[in-house]
Parts: structure tokens; C-alpha cells; sequence
């Protein structure tokens, strides 16, 4: 329930005529009241202004809480790398495998600065599962496409509400 209301929110979010790239949800970003979830500060936000566009270039490397952020988010260059609405997509996936596993899937008891040195993220390759609690294949299914290194192949907040994993819920 509460991983299909905050996907209800980014939907919200990422189709509008002005898109919205969240850029730092994470637990403490999401409150939950009277059985409704509110995501909140849009602090770090990035807006999409032309509705044809679906990238953007990222101008603010080294910013949010990098446990949520994908790979794309620390790359660096000339020219910058471009994000989309599948950065908090990715987020999703690092928060729902955190409720079930209780740990982060990547760079768990790490601080950030030796997330960024050691280029953790950068370095993603696959999720890994541990053995309890136990979750069903779709589950696995739901977690590994949110976490999906390239984001072309990460699915979108659609797939995602529409995964057999949700529809079951």
C-alpha cells in the first residue's frame, strides 16, 4: 500500500505538462498521516519545462542523499549527464527493498563520502537478495527493475503500477 501510494504521487508528478524529478526521496521525505502517504521537501526537485523533453541535463552533482540516488547521478563529464523521472523510480526501489530487508541494497552502513570515494553506485551491478525474509519472484522481479543500472531499461512509474508484483496488493 504504501509503495503503490508513493508511485500514485510520482505518477502525479512525472505526468504533468511540467515534469518533476523528485531527486531526494527517501524515508524522510515521505510522511504518512490518517493512512495517506505525502511526499515532501522539494527541495533538490528538478522540473522538466518542455512537455516533448523527457532528460534532462543534471547540473548538481554531489547533491541529495546518494543511498537513493541512481548511477546516472554520479557520473561526471563534459557534457553533464542527463537524468529523467526514472532517478526517483530508483528511489522507490532502494526504499521498498529497505522495508523488506531492513538494510539498504547498496552501500548499507557506509557514510557518503565513502560511497562517493569508493564510487559504490558508479559500480551497481545487480541486486543481490538476502536470504530472509523470504519474497516471491515478483517481488524480486518489482525490486530489480526499479534498480535496473541503465536507466533506458529501468522501468517507469507505469511498469511499475502495473507489475504483477502491486496488482497483487
Amino acid at each position: 500500500m504504501i509503495i503503490k501510494q508513493i508511485l500514485f504521487g510520482l505518477k502525479y508528478l512525472h505526468e504533468n505538462q511540467r515534469k518533476i524529478i523528485h531527486y531526494d526521496l527517501k524515508p524522510q521525505n515521505i510522511l504518512f498521516h490518517s493512512g495517506e502517504i505525502k511526499i515532501t521537501d522539494f527541495g533538490l526537485c528538478k522540473v522538466i519545462e518542455d512537455s516533448n523533453t523527457t532528460r534532462l541535463e543534471l547540473t548538481s552533482q554531489g547533491v541529495g542523499t546518494y543511498w537513493y540516488l541512481p548511477p546516472e547521478c554520479f557520473e561526471t563529464g563534459d557534457p553533464p549527464p542527463k537524468i529523467s523521472t526514472k532517478v526517483d523510480i530508483w528511489s522507490v526501489g532502494v526504499i521498498y527493498y529497505e522495508m523488506m530487508f531492513g538494510e539498504k541494497p547498496f552501500g548499507n552502513n557506509m557514510s557518503q563520502e565513502k560511497i562517493l570515494k569508493d564510487q559504490v553506485i558508479l559500480t551497481v551491478d545487480g541486486v543481490k537478495f538476502p536470504a530472509k525474509p523470504v519474497i516471491s519472484n515478483d517481488g524480486k522481479e518489482f525490486i530489480t527493475n526499479c534498480l535496473n543500472k541503465n536507466p533506458e531499461k529501468r522501468w517507469d512509474v507505469n511498469l511499475c503500477l502495473n507489475s504483477p508484483y502491486l496488482s497483487k496488493k
